[in-house]
């Protein structure tokens, strides 16, 4: 049988872990593999740039923040689909990010990400609370 892959908790332990239970680059030891890419609207991220990219994130949904799925496929070796992304801020600040995102995975870590973004409206919260 194919089992999925689990990348929205893959993204949510990235984005939204905290440090005092696993540090960053832990995780990202556990989920990545040593190979691992980011192309992010065009720009081109290895490992090491990612870490950065991800600890800034960290920083920036200090107040937390979830992922939605809104729509998804995925198999045991990759996975494409669109996601909101909501972050707030310490100050309370929200921001929502629409993804689309196409994963490759190999080995339960995950070897390559092609994702497009936009901010969008904050009214697009409403899709956090709707039934898909």
């Amino acid at each position: 049988m194919n089992q999925s892959f689990d990348l929205p908790s893959v993204l949510t332990e990235l984005i939204y872990g905290d440090e005092a239970t696993e540090s960053l680059e832990q995780t990202i030891g556990r989920t990545l593999a040593r190979y691992f890419v980011l192309r992010l609207n065009g720009q081109m991220y290895d490992r090491s740039k990612f870490t950065t990219h991800i600890r800034q994130m960290r920083q920036m949904t200090s107040g937390g923040g979830e992922i939605r799925v809104l729509e998804q496929i995925s198999t045991a070796t990759a996975v494409a689909g669109r996601y909101l992304f909501r972050m707030v801020s310490a100050e309370r600040r929200s921001l929502t990010v629409e993804a689309h995102l196409f994963a490759r995975v190999n080995e339960g870590k995950v070897e390559r990400i092609i994702e497009v973004a936009r901010q969008v409206e904050n009214d697009a919260e409403e899709d956090f609370l709707a039934d898909t």
